[in-house]
């Protein structure tokens, strides 16, 4: 699976907290060349940029960074609901 950054949301969060790119390479632990090839599509994030970026920006999420290039796949979240379903099946009414 490969993230894209979402540039424009990046940009726009970046402008809303008056950060410059040497500010945002500082808070995610980067260069500043990097921050800027990565911001104009030059070059992919890395790892440490991807980490540092949510570290940095902990008002936005994953899915409001970063574009997937394919649907997540169907995780946990799924077993867990249907483990829920099971066990709430086979619990006693209540009584109230």
């Amino acid at each position: 699976m490969r993230l894209n950054l979402n540039i424009q949301k990046t940009i726009e969060y970046m402008e809303q907290k008056g950060w410059s790119e040497a500010d945002l390479a500082e808070k995610i632990g980067v260069s500043r060349v990097q921050v800027y090839r990565v911001l104009r599509g030059q070059r992919a994030p890395g790892n440490e940029f991807i980490a540092g970026l949510l570290n940095a920006c902990r008002e936005l999420g994953l899915n409001d960074l970063f574009i997937f290039e394919e649907p997540l796949p169907v995780g946990n979240n799924a077993r867990i609901s249907t483990l829920n379903e099971k066990v709430s099946a086979n619990e006693p009414a209540s009584s109230h």
